[in-house]
């Protein structure tokens, strides 16, 4: 058997040249269980700290569309049936380090933190900055040289490549990947969208069911998918596809007494590193306009599914209620729960 490795590059698949890029967001499937609580935003006044800055392209002081979320799943997984996805499957996955800017090709797109660059590689410059800091610009025409210093807002780094038609920002803060949406970060960005959890799956690999009537067989493992509309509306292909949410959280009720909250997901600040994709996502995790068999799904809606418990064999005789909630960065939140008992 030949086995086939597949290298994965800001979600570009260099064995594949009629693919550019992975086109990512979330699933979002409409729901009457969920209701939704939300509560007064965190981005509407941000603390202004050392480590704010504006947008990369112009106006900097306005907010841009953001078409890939901070911890959006990047699979890949070409030899693969349609919706194959798992750590037993041939392929490349890994966590959305940063966020996709929406700007048209050309665009000039400049220093959020004034540095020095230190890679000026195609399709990737990173400028380090004091206070142990770095930030990562891909997809760019490169305009800079290694060892060049750079100021906040003057420098142009490069111009956006009309394959991509964004620019990826990633913020590396003490070594450390940094959520750039993390209220006191990247300003302004206001979000009013509310986050949802759709529905429960039976999630044992590698294709995912949903429950049905919330009876569980003791062996089977629990996945929520879930996902949040961008704050602002992007530009077709991508309009109205929604993305992962910062927060994932689940807990029981039993004889109307409820656990704590356990956190299935949490992308507000940082991500987990690669080893863990598995554990915070779900086999049968996808983006959008995914690639299956050779095939580009232009236009598919990914399915995002998160692992949350409880094990059938951990529940308690009789009936329980599974409490899912979900949150944005801005602290906008909603709620969702499911029946549940061991068939």
């Amino acid at each position: 058997m030949k086995i086939v490795s597949y290298h994965l590059h800001k979600g570009r698949v260099r064995r594949t040249p009629w693919f550019v890029s992975l086109l990512l967001a979330i699933f979002l499937l409409p729901s009457n269980q969920a209701a939704a609580t939300t509560k007064r935003s965190l981005c509407a006044h941000p603390p202004r700290t050392p480590f704010t800055y504006h947008w990369p392209v112009k106006p900097f002081d306005r907010e841009h569309p953001i078409r890939g979320a901070f911890g959006d799943p990047r699979t890949v997984n070409l030899e693969h049936p349609f919706g194959w996805t798992g750590p037993l499957e041939l392929g490349a996955h890994s966590f959305h380090n940063g966020v996709d800017i929406v700007a048209g090709p050309g665009t000039p797109v400049y220093p959020v933190v004034s540095g020095q660059v230190v890679v000026a590689k195609e399709d990737k410059i990173v400028v380090r900055t004091r206070g142990n800091r770095s930030f990562q610009y891909y997809h760019l025409l490169s305009a800079v040289r290694q060892g060049q210093r750079v100021v906040v807002d003057r420098t142009v780094l490069g111009w956006i490549q009309a394959a991509y038609r964004h620019v990826h920002l990633a913020e590396i803060d003490g070594g450390r990947v940094h959520n750039p949406l993390d209220p006191g970060h990247l300003e302004p960005y206001r979000d009013r969208t509310t986050p949802r959890a759709t529905r429960l799956y039976v999630d044992d690999g590698p294709q995912p069911f949903r429950l049905q009537g919330g009876w569980l067989r003791p062996q089977d493992q629990l996945a929520v998918a879930a996902g949040n509309l961008p704050a602002m509306a992007l530009p077709r292909p991508w309009l109205g596809l929604p993305q992962t949410p910062a927060l994932v959280e689940w807990r029981l009720f039993h004889d109307g007494r409820h656990g704590r909250w356990k956190i299935a997901a949490d992308f507000r600040k940082t991500e987990p590193g690669r080893r863990d994709f598995w554990r915070v996502y779900g086999p049968g995790t996808y983006q959008n306009f995914p690639v299956f068999s050779h095939h580009l799904y232009r236009g598919t809606h990914g399915l995002y599914l998160f692992r949350i418990g409880p094990h059938p064999n951990h529940l308690s005789p009789g009936l329980d209620q599974l409490q899912v909630r979900v949150a944005g960065v801005c602290g906008n939140h909603s709620t969702t729960t499911w029946p549940l008992a061991v068939g």
